[in-house]
């Protein structure tokens, strides 16, 4: 089927058309060209040179006709909206559609819009806070609720994938963490459901959450090498890792020093927890330095 003329972006002023699979947009050349430097290029690059022979733009009624070939009609005709409508997408309304996210965040980086690049990654930086002391407050109080208009988890792999297509690399290694969370069964049903990831991006995937996974494991097998420095003879008398057998969370939250030192230390003093506590929280912010590299990034600070 032929594209169609979008309602909303066939501006009668607008003097080059863009072709996609299902919509035509009639837009303006100096305004994309202004906020977009691929569009700048790409215009730049059309007008025809003196003495060079046989070129034939291609036109629709009478305009350059520019075909964004790979993209979709309903991803492009959202990037453009946020160009032309400045109330389409505010940072701040985490319940935008999610695929509104992707489109802006997809397209945005394709086409190098800078103010579009730049709202986007504000907001998702925000949501997905590369500090250990931030991901703790999302994963206590952030999965049990919707974010961009579907369950959280749901966002996640869907920008997981967005930001691997786009090579966004300052938001993978987080969006990488969040979606190890899972069994591997979980994440192959949510890989389902959101439409699929790329090969090489599940594979980094599984992998990182498997580092993540003996990281986590040797976080508890240390903490008898701690029991030597409980200075109470009764706390470091009552002192056991046995019952822990059941700790099997994916993130750090769950290994949070207070919660695990006073497991261990069944009615153990104050000091002796606190302590603990602090051993083990050191320990988790050493594992918390290591994730990037756990899916093959460089530092958080390098990520910057």
């Amino acid at each position: 089927m032929a594209p169609k003329r979008h309602e909303s972006l066939w501006f009668s002023s607008g003097d080059v058309v863009l072709s996609t699979n299902i919509y035509l947009f009639k837009v303006h050349k100096e305004l994309l060209a202004l906020q977009s430097s691929v569009f700048k290029d790409m215009f730049e690059l059309e007008q025809p040179v003196e003495g060079v022979q046989g070129i034939v733009q291609e036109l629709y009624e009478g305009l350059p006709l520019v075909a964004l070939v790979g993209d979709e009609g309903k991803d492009v005709a959202h990037l453009l909206k946020a160009v032309y409508y400045r109330d389409y997408y505010d940072r701040d309304n985490d319940k935008t559609p999610l695929e509104i996210i992707v489109a802006l965040l997809v397209l945005g980086n394709k086409y190098d819009f800078k103010h579009i690049q730049s709202d986007v990654m504000k907001q998702l930086l925000r949501l997905y806070p590369n500090t250990l002391d931030g991901f703790d407050d999302v994963d206590q109080g952030g999965y049990d609720c919707n974010l961009f208009g579907v369950h959280r988890v749901k966002s996640d792999f869907k920008l997981l994938e967005a930001c691997h297509t786009a090579n966004v690399a300052v938001l993978l290694p987080i969006l990488y963490y969040a979606c190890s969370e899972f069994t591997v069964e979980w994440i192959y049903e949510q890989v389902d459901e959101v439409g699929g990831l790329h090969a090489s991006c599940l594979r980094t995937l599984l992998t990182g959450k498997c580092k993540l996974s003996l990281a986590l494991r040797t976080l508890v097998a240390f903490l008898p090498d701690e029991f030597s420095n409980i200075s109470c003879s009764s706390c470091k008398a009552g002192a056991s890792v046995r019952h822990l057998h059941h700790q099997h969370g994916s993130h750090l939250w769950t290994y949070k020093g207070q919660d695990l030192a006073q497991s261990v230390l069944k009615d153990g003093c104050k000091q002796c927890t606190a302590n603990l506590a602090t051993r083990i929280d050191e320990k988790r912010e050493e594992i918390w330095e290591k994730i990037p590299s756990f899916f093959g990034f460089a530092g958080w600070d390098e990520l910057q």
